[in-house]
């Protein structure tokens, strides 16, 4: 009879949680989500990593044929992220957190890059407020998530947000703003007898000395009569440089030449790589190509992100078709292929990428030929993203922030990636306990765990046992811990192949002590417990030592501790009066073992 007694409250608390636990993440094509109705951002929290706020995601449409193995890498921000949310992130094909660091703060480009065989996270974090392109350092981490590089831009400057791309050649591709006077020649003018602008150059830098290995400037080679962007009041000062050119992408080719994408001049330029000369234009007002698709392959209109394609017979870029403050000039932003024939210099349109719910994103985006052959496009400005065959059937569509709030900067991803990626980080996995049995466990980053193997003992300072097996679930998993039989547990992280990869400290369960199983063991469990926390102080450091000044102490203690020690036993004097009623009076009931006294 004491025993149902004991075990009829922890089951309506294990249906309670049960109950709290079946709801998945991410959103299953919610209306709700899109509409507001949970808010323009909708998130979570984690009990063993209570400092990361991710995003939870809804997910409009999936299929197999996204499953490829990749992770989904963003570099979240926005008017409504918090800022302990703004963070690179990780997520899984299930669209489940795998990492995430907040004390970057907001960054851009997160993705995975290879350096001399190796590959590395690497994303750009600065200050993204100056000019509308940011001033900051270009990061890699290796795979336990420790910087192994920081970069500048060459000469003393600080690169800007758009692109840091690492080539063949293991050098780094960066863009930069730098505020230059231009004499200004053509009358009348808006701007008078000079004009301050912020230049768009590119740099190729050696990564281990930072030297500058190549420059260009896109002032020596264009004029401000090649822009789409009004000037407005800009330009008057150097306090208000008038950004005319807006570079966002460079590409490196096998013959040393680079591919760069120019947003106000609406076009795409290639630069010989050895003299800095404009090869050819795409697009804009210098357009050097015959439209053979009847517009599409030429009229870009505020572009990002122009890539060659893997056999370098044309490109592929985001072509936004809008610009924030005015009116779109299309229906739907794009991803779009074009096939360039370099001897009749045609351009022709091989394949565009829309998405089903035809997304303006004025701002941002992002495109990328994945090894399946799928196309990921992001949506930058507007917080989704959508992977398509390559014949332009959409088939996964993703929001990470409301559809009601896309358009008004609420919740931002610049460019969405997909890659390869193998984490080991070198901290532990974490682990907590709530409501007083209930196990929770995560690592962050970690991306080999497969099961999760928690062990207990009963007192402290005694040999862990192993309990139970279970698989990992998302970015955090949990389990009820049996609180008759252990009060201190652990859970170990394993690999898909046994090998144990890590350890969490040892946590404190709310437990009940049998008080007939405890004397039963007498001086023989005393002697036990001792000599096996002799042969077991790896796991439990100096907590045996603790445990026996405790022992000796028993509730004896002054100040804080009395009143602590009182205020728990109060809490479990009044815990029994419950059970004692639920029992209705039969039986004596166990005495509890206060946790401030083992």
């Amino acid at each position: 009879m004491k025993t149902s007694a004991l075990l009829l409250l922890p089951a309506v608390l294990r249906t309670a949680i049960a109950a709290q636990s079946s709801a998945k993440y991410p959103y299953l094509n919610s209306a709700a989500f899109d509409s507001g109705s949970l808010g323009p951002y909708p998130n979570r929290t984690y009990h063993s990593a209570p400092q990361h706020i991710a995003p939870r995601l809804n997910v409009l449409q999936h299929d197999a044929r996204c499953d490829d193995g990749l992770y989904t890498m963003i570099s979240l921000r926005g008017d409504k992220v918090m800022l302990e949310g703004q963070s690179p992130m990780i997520f899984d094909n299930q669209g489940e957190l795998v990492y995430m660091n907040a004390t970057y703060g907001e960054t851009f480009g997160l993705g995975v890059q290879t350096y001399k065989g190796v590959d590395y996270l690497t994303f750009w974090q600065g200050d993204d407020s100056v000019g509308g392109h940011g001033e900051g350092y270009y990061f890699m981490l290796d795979s336990s998530y420790r910087e192994a590089y920081r970069l500048s831009a060459g000469g003393g400057l600080k690169g800007d947000l758009h692109e840091f791309r690492i080539t063949k050649d293991n050098t780094a591709l960066v863009t930069i703003y730098p505020m230059k006077e231009l004499q200004t020649k053509k009358r009348p003018n808006p701007f008078g007898p000079r004009v301050f602008i912020w230049d768009s150059v590119v740099q190729e830098l050696d990564i281990e000395t930072n030297e500058v290995l190549f420059e260009w400037h896109a002032s020596d080679h264009f004029t401000l009569d090649d822009t789409f962007y009004p000037p407005g009041g800009a330009g008057r000062s150097p306090k208000n440089g008038y950004d005319f050119f807006h570079i966002n992408s460079i590409d490196k080719d096998d013959l040393g030449n680079y591919l760069i994408s120019s947003r106000y001049f609406q076009s795409m330029t290639y630069i010989d790589g050895k003299t800095g000369a404009v090869l050819w234009v795409l697009g804009g007002r210098r357009n050097s190509f015959t439209d053979l698709s009847d517009g599409k392959a030429t009229n870009f209109a505020w572009q990002h992100d122009a890539r060659w394609n893997a056999d370098h017979t044309g490109i592929h870029v985001f072509d936004n078709g809008a610009r924030y403050g005015e009116k779109p000039l299309v229906d739907a932003s794009r991803g779009v292929e074009v096939i360039l024939d370099l001897e009749k210099m045609t351009a022709q349109v091989k394949q565009e990428y829309i998405n089903p719910h035809k997304i303006i994103s004025g701002s941002q985006g992002s495109m990328q030929v994945l090894p399946s052959g799928n196309v990921l496009v992001g949506f930058g400005y507007n917080a989704a993203w959508t992977e398509f065959t390559a014949d332009g059937e959409a088939i996964c569509d993703v929001h990470v922030g409301s559809e009601s709030a896309f358009n008004h900067g609420a919740v931002q991803t610049y460019k969405v990636n997909k890659a390869a990626w193998v984490g080991r980080p070198n901290t532990a996995p974490n682990a907590t306990i709530v409501d007083g049995t209930q196990l929770f466990v995560s690592w962050n980053g970690a991306t080999e765990v497969k099961t999760w193997r928690v062990q207990g003992a009963q007192e402290r300072g005694q040999k862990l046992e192993d309990i139970e097996d279970f698989a990992k679930e998302g970015f955090e998993t949990s389990t009820e811990i049996d609180w008759s039989t252990y009060c201190f547990v652990r859970a170990l992280a394993f690999d898909s192949e046994g090998n144990e990869l890590g350890a969490t400290e040892i946590v404190e369960v709310e437990c009940v002590l049998d008080l007939e199983e405890e004397e039963e063991d007498g001086a023989k469990g005393d002697e036990t417990q001792t000599s096996e926390a002799d042969d077991n102080d790896w796991y439990w450091g100096s907590e045996t030592q603790t445990q026996r000044s405790f022992q000796l102490l028993g509730v004896v203690a002054v100040g804080i501790a009395v009143w602590e020690l009182w205020r728990r036993r109060f809490a479990k004097k009044t815990y029994y009066a419950v059970i004692q009623k639920l029992c209705n009076g039969s039986g004596p009931l166990p005495t509890a073992v206060s946790s401030s006294a083992v």
